[in-house]
């Protein structure tokens, strides 16, 4: 199993769908029995076998207060603007060789399980992966969950919100990661990176993850892998206000 350097990324905003429900400076500040979101994935790095120490966690002001009871096995950073910037610099905090983890803070049943399994999966060669989950592993752990899923040649899928990625990956591709965060909500944007071929696989509904290995690999210059593995804690996050009322319906 890899030995990573974990990076929680904690400067996402709250989603339009829950500002009515919480007033809040980041999603990861969520409130949910009695923790932050934020703080159901340190405390799920800290249960992994795969996290070193300590976890950088990458957020705004408000975020440093609830890690305060971890001490020095956490360490709060301001974060940037975007994604790829709260990476890069989680990536200096912990050293330009460092192979980084880097975890979503809204996965309220995210477990160190899970992120070992996902972790474990990842092949000696692979320099960035995703972790991804079928539709029957999602659904067997939580049935009827509200979730979207991606329809591939080999079934529908969901991808986890964690990411793997070694330094060189990370340092080679940030003005790519850059242009895709900005075309993320522009469909035609993605679509011209991603090309011809993969853009007609996705409407067609016959996506072949390994085309799209081999095109991501392509524009990154790294080895890239959907690595897929039944973890499906991974992929359950909170976008909307469905998404606790059915954790919540679950009880226990």
């Amino acid at each position: 199993m890899w030995r990573v350097a974990p990076v929680v990324v904690s400067g996402g905003k709250v989603p339009r769908a829950l500002r009515p429900h919480f007033n809040l400076a980041a999603k990861s500040l969520i409130p949910w029995r009695g923790k932050t979101l934020l703080e159901y994935a340190v405390d799920a790095l800290l249960e992994s076998s795969c996290a070193a120490r300590p976890i950088a966690v990458v957020g705004p002001e408000e975020a440093r207060a609830p890690l305060g009871r971890y001490g020095s096995d956490v360490r709060w950073l301001q974060c940037g603007e975007t994604l790829m910037d709260n990476a890069n610099i989680g990536l200096r905090f912990h050293g330009e060789g460092s192979t980084l983890l880097l975890l979503s803070p809204d996965l309220p049943v995210v477990t160190g399980g899970a992120i070992d399994r996902f972790a474990a999966a990842v092949p000696p060669e692979v320099e960035l992966a995703a972790p991804v989950i079928t539709r029957e592993q999602f659904l067997r752990r939580f049935p009827g969950a509200p979730n979207k899923f991606l329809p591939t040649a080999g079934g529908e899928v969901t991808m986890g919100s964690a990411f793997f990625i070694t330094g060189r990956a990370l340092r080679m591709n940030i003005p790519l990661g850059q242009d895709a965060y900005r075309a993320r909500k522009c469909p035609w944007r993605l679509a011209y990176m991603a090309g011809l071929k993969i853009t007609w696989q996705v409407l067609t509904r016959r996506l072949n993850i390994k085309d799209l290995e081999a095109r991501a690999s392509k524009l990154c210059d790294a080895q890239v892998r959907a690595v897929f593995v039944d973890a499906p804690e991974l992929a359950y996050d909170v976008d909307a206000p469905e998404n606790l009322e059915y954790l919540e319906s679950l009880g226990g």
